[in-house]
């Protein structure tokens, strides 16, 4: 193999035994500080003959949000999907490299035996022959973290050439990276510590209002809206420094001076606690001083990013940007960027958090094709493990074409609809595969989401999917910017703010779908039907699942978060199935559908004189 390219790379990404060894060396923790670890986010993903055939998460299968233990259970998945054995695979590749950083590991004791017991690159290999005794003549390839991050920002963007920048809490030791992406070549302009780390930040910041890190940094965006920026705006200019050449710092990261402090951030947010407010304990009311201090974190961390980005365009007129790193989900800061005259195009592709890195490896040891797809319905289909036999609820086959115009039905009643349909979204977005769907034209149907569905905090906005001929009519879309991953927030016309008002933030933005029919047909087709209803192009989508739990991934799950919220119908595959008191809407839903669809069908096979009638006909003959 040494002289070819493999054809058939499985990648994956994680730590496994990463959290395990924290636990071990620093008992007593909290489960905000017991979530500061590397590694989370496993996955896995299968290139075959440079094409990426699967992906999917780990914790779609363990039903552990973020886990980070070995993917075994999504490798397997990854190779059924893609119709391949074990003894097909020409190489395995990982999202890490510590081999080229284990000096830093000399330091102390803790640091060599973290290294040993988990970073080291030969503890790859290790898991690999443990959980896949089939592949033991392989010997697991390490690829850079922010390497196998850019690949999957570059190659799926389509642009020929972009800036691609890296942000997230820490790769191996960078925290930033940023390449420039010409015709296929990724060349490193620069890279900086975790000294710099923006994920950091934003995580010290989740962590400082009461939320856990690496987890709920969306909730911090989402409350931001609802603040004054300008009230801890000097303290947060302290905290996160922007300086010469597009560098950014991050001081308050310093204060962490012994090795419990650097595991749990207790200097940085005892800083906080003096310069800005005190730390939120979990379950306590958030006050004002809470949301005024979101505010100004997210707008600090808005002016670095454009600080960052805006010297490497002008330093390379590089003014197309393709993102990843977790700091790349933060929407309302890509929005910004978006919008602004710094760049014309930016790109964010849906698996932008490590889980995307299973993917990165991978390319890394591939020739992608030219023509590459979009990271999105790479998981396995809804049919990989069905509803129990013996359920309760009332149910009714429905066919391709019925479910959605039924489905479009029971929304425009006021129903909110689960809609499981073909193979899982890869990455945290529901993009119309295992989605919650509502109408959005009252608020009501968001404050039902979010307490009697979701059973999350009332703050939380929901985001918009939009049918893609009328996205500009609702949303202030930037120019050449990809907005089917639901990644990147963007202004909602004024005058339509009233009419949708269940997925517009306090801020008037909002996180869209906007949804193409080639890529996503049956999810249009609901859009479409709903829109013929009611007149809106727009629904509510979320992801189906309830609090604490990942996406669904099958039926069973599907079935599941359908049965344990106040979901009042579900479509899993060609099944509806509908709560006691949804049943007859759900009947009526149908038979209007089947009736509607009987219809067109008799117009179709109907000679065309039959349809003008005799005397019509005879004028046309």
């Amino acid at each position: 193999m040494a002289d070819q390219v493999p054809k058939v790379i499985l990648g994956y990404s994680g730590l496994h035994g990463s959290a395990e060894f924290k636990a071990a060396c620093f008992p007593g923790l909290d489960p905000r500080e017991a979530r500061l670890f590397q590694g989370l986010d496993s996955a896995a993903a299968l290139v075959v003959d440079g094409e990426l055939v699967a992906a999917v998460q780990q914790e779609r299968y363990s039903g552990v949000k973020f886990d980070h233990a070995f993917p075994i259970e999504a490798i397997r998945s990854c190779l059924r999907i893609g119709g391949v054995n074990l003894a097909a695979v020409d190489a395995v590749a990982h999202n890490f490299d510590y081999a080229r950083f284990a000096v830093f590991s000399r330091g102390d004791d803790l640091s060599r035996r973290r290294y040993e017991e988990v970073y080291a690159p030969g503890r790859q290999t290790e898991l690999l022959h443990r959980f896949l005794p089939e592949l033991a003549g392989h010997e697991v390839v390490q690829v850079p973290h922010h390497r196998a991050h850019a690949l999957t920002a570059a190659i799926p963007s389509g642009f020929g050439e972009a800036l691609v920048v890296v942000l997230d809490g820490m790769g191996e030791l960078h925290a930033v990276s940023v390449y420039a992406w010409r015709h296929g070549t990724l060349e490193r302009l620069a890279c900086l510590d975790f000294r710099s780390s923006l994920g950091l930040f934003y995580g010290l910041v989740t962590m400082h209002l009461g939320y856990w890190p690496n987890s709920d940094e969306y909730k911090v965006m989402a409350l931001a809206a609802t603040g004054d920026r300008q009230r801890y705006r000097a303290a947060l200019a302290e905290a996160l420094v922007c300086g010469p050449d597009g560098r950014v710092e991050v001081p308050v990261l310093g204060w962490n001076r012994d090795a419990r402090s650097r595991e749990t951030f207790a200097g940085s947010r005892a800083w906080l606690g003096e310069r800005v407010c005190p730390e939120r304990r979990a379950g306590e009311p958030l006050t004002q001083a809470h949301h005024d201090f979101a505010a100004a974190a997210q707008y600090r961390l808005e002016e670095a990013i454009n600080h960052l980005v805006g010297h490497w365009v002008r330093h390379t007129g590089l003014r197309r940007v393709a993102f990843a790193g977790g700091v790349a989900l933060n929407c309302s800061a890509i929005g910004k960027l978006a919008g602004s005259d710094l760049v014309d195009a930016v790109f964010v592709q849906p698996a932008a958090g490590d889980e995307g890195t299973a993917v990165g490896a991978a390319l890394s040891l591939a020739v992608p094709r030219a023509s590459y797809p979009a990271m999105t319905y790479l998981g396995p289909d809804v049919s990989e493990d069905g509803p129990p036999a013996g359920q309760p609820h009332w149910s009714t086959r429905v066919e391709p074409g019925i479910g959605e115009v039924a489905v479009a039905r029971l929304l425009a009643a006021g129903y909110i609809v689960g809609w499981a349909q073909g193979r899982l979204e890869f990455g945290p977005r529901a993009l119309g595969n295992r989605s919650i769907l509502a109408d959005p034209r009252t608020r009501q149907a968001r404050d039902r989401v979010n307490a009697a569905v979701k059973f999350r905090e009332e703050f939380r906005p929901l985001a918009p999917a939009v049918k893609a001929e009328s996205a500009d009519r609702y949303f202030v879309l930037p120019p050449a910017t990809d907005l089917r991953h639901m990644t990147v927030a963007v202004g909602v016309h004024g005058p339509k703010r009233a009419e949708i008002p269940a997925v517009v933030h306090d801020d008037g933005t909002a996180r869209v779908q906007v949804v193409h029919r080639r890529d996503a047909p049956r999810f249009w087709r609901i859009l479409d039907e709903f829109e013929r209803l009611s007149g809106v192009p727009v629904l509510v989508n979320t992801s189906l699942n309830v609090k604490g739990q990942p996406t669904a991934r099958a039926g069973a799950e599907a079935f599941h978060t359908f049965t344990t919220s106040e979901l009042d119908a579900i479509v899993i595959g060609e099944r509806l199935y509908a709560k006691p008191g949804v049943v007859t809407a759900a009947a009526n839903a149908v038979a209007a559908a089947e009736l509607a669809a009987s219809h067109a069908n008799h117009a179709r096979s109907t000679p065309d004189y039959q349809l003008l009638g005799p005397a019509a006909a005879r004028r046309s003959g």
